[in-house]
Parts: C-alpha cells; structure tokens; sequence
C-alpha cells in the first residue's frame, strides 16, 4: 500500500472506492456506452425510455453522466425517485418548476400539463424528467406521466421521460394496461453487472488512481471479488473498501483470494 494512502499518525484512510472519487476516475465499459447513447438519443428527440437493471449497478451515475454536460441555459433537469405517493412526487415535478403546487391531484396535473405545453410553445428551456426507482411508482402515476408528454396533436413532446428502475419495471410495462405507454417507449436498455475483465480493469483503475500500486490485489484476489460481486458496481465497491480497510488495520501491503474470502464471509 503507498505509503501517502497509510496516514497512522493523522489516522486518515482514503479509500480508492468510496463516494468522494471524482468524475475522472468515472469507469467507461460496452454498457455504460450503449446506456448513454440511449440517453443522449431520448434526449435530443424528447421520447420516453426506460433504463433497467439490479440495485447498484451504477443506473442513476450513468443518466447523470449525461444529464451533467448538458448547458443550463438550454436545458431543466428534474430528478425524482424513492416516492410512491404519486402525489407527493408530482407536487415535486410542479416545485421544481417554479410553480406552486395544486393541492388536489387532478388540477395539479392540469397545472405541470398547461405549464408544460405553455413552455414549448414558448420556447423555453426544454425539460428532462427523470423518475428514480420508477418500479416503486403507482400505475395511475405513470399514465399520468405519460400523459404529459403528449402536445401538438402528438407531433412533439413537451418533455423528455427518463424512467430508470429495477426489473420489476421492465415486467409491470409490459401489462396490458401499459400498452399506450408502451407504445411510447422508444427505447429501452437493461443495464447488467460488469463481465470479470471489466471488474478487474475497474478495481485496478481505481487503486491507481489513488496512489495504490495495481498489484495490491492479487489476480485470484480479484477473481474473488467478482465472484462475490457478480460484477454489481456497489458490491465491488463496498467489498473492496472493507477489504482495504482490514488489511491497513493488519499492516497488509497486498490481499490474496484466501484474504478476500475471509472478509467477504464475515460481511
């Protein structure tokens, strides 16, 4: 371990996989592409998609690759998620307009719709939506959200609808009472865990990007890791904090499978 990543006086621990790294240790693999061309696509033509995929897998940091470089003169960025009351959520979509929210629920949704319509016809910023843990969304919500993309005789859309969730949403949108908002999904991605190469292309980026030699984890080591991980990005992520944390606690200067596997157990 390097000896600037090994503070014992200060007692400081940086840890190459926690929250603070910055967006240039931001990892690119076949999936990450394919979900933001996705993005950029619904963006520059207003359309529905809906990005799927198991808790961790890095849904939400992908959308915001894209949604970050986006000029704010241009553009209005709405995130919303972790709400199933869909009256709570759209009091939220009309604040983060600018406007003060109708207090029952169908003038409320007249009120984003009218604003919504008011805004493209205008000129104004064009308005992206993205519903976080969209599986957790009442069916009434969605239609109503579907809804509001609808203007001009359906010729254009007021808004693009980013609906990002985990695979139970994939399964709910294909019920029959989902069809018109089907049809409406131009595009749809399942994002998966990274493939063993890209784990450990991934795990040694990060460690070198923080001043950790690339060798700290053995190759078995990191086999291990992607075993124990399945590729999830916050699995390898907290597995490989834990992992660095005890051995700097047992003066460690690599990790081998036998150590991975001790840990991984106890956690």
């Amino acid at each position: 371990m390097n000896k600037n990543n090994d503070d014992s006086a200060g007692g400081t621990f940086l840890d190459p996989f926690g929250k603070s790294t910055g967006i240039e240790q931001f990892f690119k693999h076949n999936q990450l592409e394919e979900l933001q061309a996705i993005v950029r696509a619904s963006i520059n033509q207003k359309l529905l998609a809906s990005i799927t995929g198991p808790p961790g897998v890095g849904k939400t940091t992908a959308v915001r690759s894209v949604t970050d470089e986006l000029p704010g003169n241009k553009y209005t960025v709405v995130y919303l998620g972790q709400d199933q009351n869909g009256t709570n959520l759209l009091r939220r979509f009309a604040a983060a307009l600018g406007l003060q929210p109708k207090h029952h629920r169908p003038h409320l949704c007249m009120q984003i719709s009218q604003w919504l319509l008011d805004n493209l016809s205008g000129g104004g910023k064009e308005i992206i939506l993205i519903v976080d843990e969209a599986h957790l969304v009442e069916d009434a919500t969605l239609e109503e959200l579907r809804l509001m993309t609808n203007a001009d005789y359906d010729r254009q859309s007021p808004l693009t609808l980013i609906l990002s969730g985990q695979p139970a949403l994939r399964h709910r949108l294909k019920a029959p009472n989902f069809e018109a908002l089907r049809q409406r999904l131009r595009y749809g991605y399942c994002l998966e865990g990274l493939d063993q190469d890209e784990t450990i292309s991934y795990i040694q980026r990060r460690l070198t990007a923080a001043g950790f030699s690339s060798e700290f984890f053995t190759n078995d080591a990191l086999i291990v890791v992607f075993q124990v991980s399945e590729g999830v990005l916050r699995r390898i992520n907290n597995l490989c904090s834990l992992v660095i944390l005890k051995a700097k606690i047992r003066k460690r200067t690599t990790v081998d499978a036998a150590f991975v596997k001790e840990i991984a157990e106890l956690n």
